[in-house]
């Protein structure tokens, strides 16, 4: 069991978050000998000094002050309304779900997108952001549904499976 920095309820070792105040769980990453450290989020093993894990980018600071003010956990958003929002005008199903910055990049894309029809390769990125749109609505609202918490930005490395 690990305490809330914040509150002081002990939850479980594998909670993110705190069940009584909704706190960030922050775990002390193990060190070894050699003065190196894991990544407490993907394992990767990095020097003691790095601030940011270069595999995942999770903050390696331990200070319970520090906020990650990018990360949305919200329950209760309708994942089919949220991908018609988005479906009708690109980006409004992610500003329905708290994820105001990455609604606004998607709608931005679209406009740049809108723009570059004029030479024709617009409409393939068009489609491309549109779609993306839609699809991040939906899995967005249903990972805050399930407690899972979501980055307010658009992470190129998760936008392809390979």
């Amino acid at each position: 069991m690990v305490k809330c920095s914040n509150c002081g309820t002990e939850v479980s070792d594998e909670a993110k978050f705190c069940n009584n105040c909704g706190s960030e769980i922050v775990v002390e990453e193990p060190v070894n000998d050699n003065g190196t450290k894991f990544c407490s989020n993907c394992g990767y093993e990095m020097p003691q000094a790095i601030k940011f894990c270069p595999e995942c980018g999770t903050s390696t600071d331990a200070d319970p002050q520090v906020v990650n003010t990018t990360t949305v956990v919200n329950g209760d958003k309708n994942g089919a309304f949220a991908a018609v929002l988005s479906f009708f005008i690109v980006g409004l199903g992610q500003v329905y779900l708290g994820l105001t910055k990455k609604g606004i990049l998607l709608f931005f894309g679209a406009i740049v997108s809108g723009v570059l029809m004029l030479i024709l390769i617009g409409w393939i990125t068009w489609l491309l952001v549109w779609g993306y749109a839609i699809y991040d609505a939906y899995k967005s609202a249903e990972k805050m549904n399930m407690g899972i918490a979501v980055e307010d930005n658009i992470d190129i490395h998760n936008l392809f499976w390979w």
